[in-house]
């Protein structure tokens, strides 16, 4: 009688493997005890045991550590005071998705622009006062319906296809006190990335002052105000004395009746009727004449209002332009799945540098759980699940199934860090009920 298997069949294709083998990489290069611990922190978050516990890193980590004394604050100390950098464990988490997954990097024109896209996220601290917690801002709460203090959090990703799923990986997150320090603390990174890229932004985004830094190969897109007002380019000279204009005629793009006809236009089949879109261009703001703008305009009738779209990268073509928008999705549903899976939203830190971890690899782990989701086969979450999809909660769910598979196989090779007891330590001798010091 033949042996069952206790491995798969290919473990490369494995979703368990993958994902222990991406933590492995992350965990690689750092200090022995470090390694262990932040194994152990990146196996809570991609199994979704954070999120279960509602963000207590006590109890998420309890059944893992519980042989080891102190074992869930070593994980907290860890987090905390360990000696590793965020950017590097997110930029060898890029790495390893691009030599190990089938991914396809986005790219759009003829420069070959890889396609970015960034957007913040607004993490409501209710219950944190001033001084209790670090990086607080003021944000607004949408299911509060009010301003409350925050951390504010900025997220880069790299928009990539990973067999026809479109995927973002993380590139930065940057934490600030408000939107727009976060925001240009991004756009610095981008700016020292070598390679022509096209950033995917929304309307609070895609301001004045962020069209005018854009360069040629540092381009912009982003959604403009339904009420924006731009200026055509002007009349050519026409040889009269005096100083010739700088400014056209002025065009309101999202009015029922545009004051100038399109440049471009084109139709295109959608589920609800034919979607019209049209361009116009060499626009610019008044202030801003040397900043040019084209400006297209999607006319959907499953939607009551158009979508106006601005981009410095005028030599990108109108099927390109209409559909270079939609690419910023992946950054929307990278927080969905932090909140959702990884416990981003429930940040029980409150140290600057813990804050910054906690959430960061929160954003990480769900980067890293959509791409894995994408490249293998839908998973279902039960027999009721009749239409199983490549998701990241998914595979959270299965990862949570085979934790122990999953840990041992993550920290193979790493060995916790050992701490011998000091006999010579003078603190412990009077203390009056020992066992609980």
């Amino acid at each position: 009688m033949q042996k069952p298997r206790t491995e798969p069949r290919n473990p490369s294709a494995d979703p368990v493997y993958l994902t222990a083998a991406a933590i492995c990489s992350l965990i690689s290069t750092l200090p022995s005890g470090t390694a262990y611990c932040i194994g152990i922190f990146l196996v809570v978050l991609m199994t979704g045991r954070l999120a279960q516990h509602k963000g207590s890193l006590a109890r998420a980590v309890l059944p893992f550590v519980f042989r080891l004394k102190w074992g869930w604050h070593r994980v907290e100390r860890a987090l905390e005071r360990g000696k590793l950098s965020l950017d590097s464990l997110i930029d060898r988490a890029y790495e390893w998705c691009l030599q190990n997954l089938e991914v396809e990097t986005v790219r759009l024109g003829q420069m070959q622009r890889e396609v970015m896209a960034v957007d913040t996220s607004t993490i409501a601290r209710l219950r944190s006062k001033e001084g209790n917690s670090a990086l607080l801002g003021k944000g607004y709460s949408h299911s509060s319906g009010r301003a409350v203090r925050a951390n504010i959090v900025c997220a880069l990703v790299s928009v990539v296809g990973i067999r026809g799923v479109r995927v973002g990986l993380l590139r930065r997150a940057r934490f600030a006190l408000s939107s727009d320090k976060a925001v240009e603390m991004v756009f610095k990174d981008v700016a020292k990335m070598e390679g022509n890229c096209l950033i995917v932004v929304d309307a609070g985004i895609a301001t004045k002052e962020q069209f005018a830094a854009a360069t040629e190969y540092k381009a912009l897109l982003g959604r403009l105000r339904i009420n924006c007002k731009l200026r055509c380019a002007p009349r050519p000279p026409n040889g009269l004395p005096g100083r010739p204009p700088i400014h056209g005629p002025v065009l309101h793009p999202g009015r029922g009746e545009v004051e100038k006809e399109a440049c471009e236009e084109m139709n295109v089949a959608g589920k609800k009727g034919e979607i019209r879109v049209r361009r116009w261009k060499d626009l610019h703001y008044e202030g801003r004449e040397k900043t040019k703008l084209d400006v297209i305009r999607i006319d959907n009738p499953a939607y009551k209002k158009p979508l106006i779209v601005g981009t410095t990268a005028r030599e990108l073509k109108l099927e390109e332009l209409y559909l270079a928008y939609p690419h910023r999705w992946p950054v929307e549903t990278l927080f969905y799945v932090g909140e959702e899976t990884t416990a981003t939203e429930k940040p029980r830190a409150w140290s600057e540098q813990a804050v910054e971890r906690r959430i960061g690899m929160g954003l990480m782990s769900g980067s890293l759980l959509k791409a894995i989701a994408a490249s293998g086969e839908p998973l279902a979450m039960g027999p009721w699940d009749s239409k199983p999809q490549p998701t990241a909660g998914r595979l959270a769910n299965h990862l949570d199934i085979h934790a122990a598979e999953l840990l041992a196989l993550a920290l193979k090779g790493v060995e916790s860090r050992n701490y011998r007891k000091n006999p010579k330590d003078t603190q412990s001798k009077d203390l009056q009920r020992k066992k609980v010091a």
